[in-house]
């Protein structure tokens, strides 16, 4: 029984020779899979690929430097770095936000995508944010709402439902935790998400240019991963290797020296 667990757990807990093709991880013929057809039936007691990928993500975000002013986020799009099925993870993810384990969230016009956190790290968030100050209509908010819906936004029928005054949500948008969407919506929000915005953007720039200047605009992952580069790429080398790979800005090429990453044609 052992062994076929272990047969089972994702590569990221394992050290196997992997192909990356177009930015996504392949593993050669005698590795099995993340997301493949015979990895679809893991215990209940296992996490799935896509959770285990989001822990693992998580795992690589520098809490203890920010903790209190932003949770550990992750993008979207940096799980397909590291599941190569797509479809597996979007049906994944939908699971786990179905059983209030994660939230997705839009940042904004500066990131036009979607982030994700784990429910237990963004309500721990808020309340170390806030701290003594919390107000009692944040906590009835995540209590009563932030606990139970799996949407991205919620609406003034959702929030007359709660008992929420037109007062108490301009309370909760002054604090963070909402922002206006549109006439009578509003999309769930992380107080203090400018920061990571801000740190996310400036990093993703950093590591792009500095495979720019690589001869022919490519350079090995581990020597990339080598790089100190702390003073522009405070989320970590590691954290932004999976965003450019995930986001699809770079090729990833197996050679003899180790993977190779190549940035794609502007």
């Amino acid at each position: 029984m052992m062994s076929k667990r272990k047969a089972l757990m994702p590569d990221v807990f394992k050290r196997r020779k992997r192909v990356c093709v177009g930015g996504l991880a392949k593993p050669t013929p005698s590795s099995p899979q993340w997301g493949s057809d015979s990895e679809e039936s893991i215990s209940a007691a296992t996490p799935s690929d896509t959770k285990a990928a989001l822990m693992y993500l998580c795992s690589l975000f520098p809490k203890q430097t920010y903790e209190g002013r932003i949770p550990p986020i992750i993008m979207k799009h940096q799980l397909y770095s590291v599941v190569k099925n797509k479809t597996l993870v979007d049906r994944q993810l939908n699971d786990l936000r179905a059983a209030h384990e994660v939230k997705m969230l839009k940042l904004g016009n500066e990131v036009d995508e979607y982030c994700l956190v784990f429910t237990h790290d963004y309500r721990n968030h808020v309340n170390m944010f806030y701290g003594q100050e919390l107000s009692k209509t944040v906590e009835r908010f995540l209590e009563g709402v932030v606990s139970r819906t799996n949407e991205m936004c919620v609406t003034q029928q959702i929030m007359t439902d709660h008992n929420f005054t037109d007062v108490e949500i301009t309370q909760l948008v002054n604090a963070g935790v909402l922002t206006v969407r549109d006439l009578g919506s509003w999309w769930l929000a992380v107080p203090g998400a400018g920061l990571f915005v801000k740190l996310f953007t400036k990093g993703r720039k950093a590591v792009l240019a500095s495979i720019r200047k690589s001869k022919y605009k490519e350079i090995l992952k581990q020597e990339l991963e080598s790089r100190k580069m702390t003073a522009s790429v405070k989320l970590g080398m590691a954290y932004h290797i999976h965003d450019i790979i995930g986001a699809d800005l770079v090729t990833c090429i197996e050679t003899t020296s180790g993977e190779l990453l190549r940035l794609k044609d502007d």
